[in-house]
């Protein structure tokens, strides 16, 4: 069986690619704080405590609409959280000793999802807190004291990379970290916006197509690791009114196995997570999507509970058919995941240009000293700075001769990670006799033929003669970074 991942349903990846793009539209880290997939309403949290809302809709673009900014005290402060229910009591009390009940009913209705709220306002907060606390230090790359510092040396660096042109140009790690940093940053190149004015404009667009296949490239296990956690968190939400959930929750009164592992495989081919999620979620997610898509079926909750019990036994050897894929193709330990960093691989990318260049200052100069203190610092170090740590390493290299570094590392117009694959059906029909016989297959190792078609996709030469960055070169480009970022290496060696 050919891999089926790539086939999943994207919407949590591009919501995080969106909550990317806004981070560096913003000029600060922004996560998505909660997915609301019936309304396909997302909200999303900013580094300064801030809370975006807007619709979500995928065509070749991204787009955010309705756009509402708000401060998040509104979660926080109890005071302004009761002061809507508090003027509604008051409101009921009015017309009440009016009598006019009609008003009274909806003021009524109005009071008790404000008390709703209110008993799930400590939650809220919780969350919040927890996404908060996310954006710690390790986000804080231009206010350290190395960058400073960095700033500081930038005209003798600049004018140690002139006397250096030809040794720096002989050393492959910083050719090609360079290429694959301005080629990611490039990806990411908005505009900046403030809050107001993103509140003003109402509505933001970002090119689907032109940067996804780069970012899930460059940030694949961050990616799989923020799929994984905001499904198991938020399934029931995210996903209650998708069409492939929803007909298998059709299913509560179907009596043959067989027509329910088919529907349960063909919604696990579109959102592998389904696999993962507790069996609370999976309950949970049956009952709302019964109550909002088939509102004409009387399903008791005795009878939900067993069609759940049922579907948590089927999806048990899926569960096991992802743990491994996962583990093999990825390096994802479901046991062991974390909120995963952002841009952790264009840092340590960047972290390798400087450690290379270290290696070729004078000794014990305060260059060389500087430049070992900005490798050691990205390291530790991620979000969305790490854009802006390009365009000065970008800056530098340009102003001091080396501009050529950065000719001929455009994205190929065709690049794609996309591997070829078997088509929906026939991947049903394979994990559907797996899973007849109960057994599951472990994902096979990628073709040969396989390999070598994903190679060729993008060319090493456009049409005008110039060189692209192709989709070979990036992956391998990527795994010499990884590998040399594995080795221990001592950088005060010339």
């Amino acid at each position: 069986m050919k891999s089926f991942f790539d086939q999943r349903n994207k919407k949590i990846t591009n919501l995080s690619l969106l909550a990317d793009n806004l981070g560096h539209t913003l000029r600060e880290n922004v996560s998505v704080f909660s997915i609301d997939g019936q309304s396909n309403q997302v909200t999303f949290i900013t580094e300064s405590g801030n809370i975006i809302e807007g619709n979500f809709y995928f065509t070749d673009k991204i787009i955010l609409d309705n756009i509402v900014v708000e401060s998040g005290e509104v979660f926080t402060d109890k005071e302004k959280f009761d002061s809507a229910a508090k003027n509604q009591i008051s409101l009921l009390i009015e017309s009440v000793y009016s009598n006019k009940l009609a008003e009274s009913g909806d003021i009524f209705d109005s009071i008790l999802d404000s008390w709703t709220q209110r008993i799930q306002f400590n939650e809220t907060v919780d969350k919040l807190r927890e996404k908060r606390e996310s954006f710690n230090n390790t986000f804080n790359i231009i206010g350290t004291t190395e960058f400073e510092r960095f700033i500081e040396l930038s005209e003798n660096i600049s004018k140690f990379i002139s006397e250096n042109i030809d040794k720096i140009k002989q050393v492959p790690e910083i050719k090609n970290a360079v290429r694959l940093s301005n080629t990611i940053s490039e990806a990411f190149n908005f505009n900046r916006l403030s809050l107001e004015q993103l509140a003003e404009q109402g509505s933001i667009e970002y090119g689907l197509s032109d940067s996804s296949d780069i970012y899930e490239m460059v940030c694949r296990q961050e990616l799989i690791k923020r799929e994984i956690l905001e499904s198991k968190k938020s399934f029931d939400s995210v996903w209650v009114t998708n069409e492939k959930v929803s007909n298998l929750a059709s299913k509560v009164f179907e009596d043959d196995d067989a027509v329910i592992k088919q529907s349960l495989v063909e919604a696990f081919i579109e959102i592998p997570y389904l696999s993962l999620i507790s069996k609370k979620q999976l309950s949970s997610t049956i009952t709302k999507n019964l109550s909002v898509i088939h509102e004409d079926l009387e399903v008791s909750k005795s009878e939900i509970k067993e069609f759940t019990k049922k579907l948590f036994e089927m999806k048990k050897p899926l569960k096991s058919l992802v743990s491994n894929m996962l583990q093999e193709k990825y390096g994802v330990n479901l046991n062991n995941i974390k909120d995963a960093p952002t841009f952790k691989t264009l840092l340590n990318t960047q972290s390798l240009i400087f450690e290379s260049l270290a290696k070729l200052a004078p000794r014990s100069s305060v260059i060389k000293e500087s430049l070992i203190k900005m490798s050691e610092m990205l390291k530790s170090k991620n979000g969305v700075e790490a854009i802006d740590i390009n365009k000065g390493l970008r800056y530098l290299f340009e102003n001091s001769g080396l501009a050529d570094v950065y000719e001929d590392s455009g994205i190929s117009i065709d690049f794609s990670l996309q591997e070829s694959f078997d088509s929906s059906d026939d991947v049903v029909k394979l994990i559907m006799e797996e899973l007849m016989d109960e057994q599951v297959a472990e994902v096979e190792e990628e073709e040969d033929a396989e390999t070598a078609e994903v190679n060729q996709v993008g060319s090493s030469k456009k049409e005008d003669g110039t060189s692209s960055l192709s989709t070979k070169e990036l992956i391998d480009t990527l795994k010499d970074i990884e590998s040399l970022l594995d080795e221990p290496t001592d950088i005060s060696e010339e």
